[in-house]
């Protein structure tokens, strides 16, 4: 009988897991660097390809290139609001096409990934609403046992965040598939570097205490740092939209 139990309690689980799985919105991520000498073909055949065949919704690619740190000149293209029966549909010919008119230009750089977005990340998001012009994109490495730790921080100071820099906008998306299942990634879309800064009567510190409990700034934070992988636990770089590149808005 316990042993009935065990397994009942096993197979509830896992179709719990299933059921919420079946909600998540996933994205798919590429990223490719140019051969020497090809950008710019790259950039035009790759646009051309995104123009046919990724200006749906449920297809949409947008590209940005990435202008800062060891990654500088490599392009990663994004494909947004995926959801489960995405993934069972044909794109043979898509990806035929790109095979024979756009491969040539460029390696592509560690294989496709796939993303979960997590949305209580989100900050600022109005859905349909077109790309940042920049963003800045934070990876981390997230210890296993200290996800609770990583998250409360994310999810209050979001909540700061959002109120004080109203132009910038937030999404987190956990990799489920394509590299570490511990990485978790932060973007942050702007579409300008120069802002002024609102005025507020308490710093980001003493409100963060006053919505949360006193301490909970410095106990928080703490935690958070503690939650990443010290080797490789946090990196940043910024990428620019190639416009160039995007889908058929209309």
């Amino acid at each position: 009988m316990k042993n009935f139990f065990i397994i009942a309690l096993a197979l509830f689980s896992i179709n719990a897991f299933s059921q919420t799985r079946e909600n998540w919105e996933y994205w798919n991520t590429w990223v490719y660097k140019p051969k020497a000498g090809m950008i710019e073909q790259f950039e035009k055949a790759a646009g051309k390809k995104t123009k046919k065949y990724n200006s749906s919704k449920d297809n949409l690619i947008v590209t940005f290139k990435v202008v800062t740190g060891a990654n500088s000149g490599q392009y990663v293209r994004m494909m947004p609001w995926q959801s489960l029966a995405d993934y069972d549909r044909d794109r043979s010919e898509e990806l035929k096409y790109w095979q024979q008119n756009v491969a040539e230009y460029a390696d592509a750089i560690g294989g496709s990934q796939r993303w979960a977005r997590m949305k209580w990340g989100d900050v600022n998001i109005k859905e349909g609403e077109g790309p940042a012009k920049y963003l800045t994109q934070t990876d981390y490495l997230v210890k296993s046992d200290r996800w609770d730790d990583f998250r409360r921080w994310l999810e209050r100071i979001g909540d700061i965040y959002g109120e004080r820099v109203p132009e910038h906008r937030r999404i987190l998306l956990t990799l489920i598939s394509g590299g570490n299942w511990n990485l978790t990634t932060s973007f942050v879309g702007f579409n300008q570097y120069d802002r002024k800064s609102n005025e507020f009567d308490t710093t980001w510190e003493e409100e963060y205490n006053e919505k949360f409990g006193a301490n909970s700034w410095n106990y928080d934070r703490k935690a958070f740092r503690e939650s990443i992988e010290m080797i490789v636990g946090q990196q940043v770089q910024t990428l620019e939209l190639v416009e160039s590149m995007l889908p058929n808005m209309d």
